[in-house]
């Protein structure tokens, strides 16, 4: 198996619901600061399709942890980048927050939305 071309891919969500919510903004500012802090050669930054929890964005998620930032914005764009791509930290404000506990749910995977549906056509991604 060969090394990955990337550290980190950051997928911004350019679904209709995320692109209302300022996707392409946010999926620019992002580029910008990534090439800015000299990252663009080991951090990807890609436009995505839907991921299906328009009321949530712009969603970005950071892999290959899976991490889940929602309503991510040109505001938090440097914070972002500091903690999660160069220091390895979460940023707890950006991750989705559980209803009724308003517990931070940080990966992707752990959401209850994402959670409980069965992939089929990328079960092997």
């Amino acid at each position: 198996m060969s090394e990955p071309l990337y550290r980190a891919n950051v997928l911004v969500c350019g679904g209709t619901g995320c692109e209302a919510s300022g996707s392409a903004s946010t999926y620019q500012m992002l580029a910008d600061e990534v090439r800015r802090r000299g990252l663009a050669d080991e951090v990807q930054v890609i436009h995505t399709g839907c991921r299906g929890f328009c009321a949530m964005g712009p969603i970005v998620i950071v892999y290959p942890e899976g991490i889940f930032y929602c309503q991510v914005h040109g505001d938090d764009i440097p914070l972002l980048v500091e903690e999660t791509l160069v220091k390895g930290r979460i940023v707890p404000r950006l991750t989705y927050k559980e209803p009724t506990s308003h517990e931070a749910v940080p990966f992707y995977g752990e959401i209850p939305f994402y959670s409980k549906q069965l992939r089929i056509t990328l079960r092997n991604c």
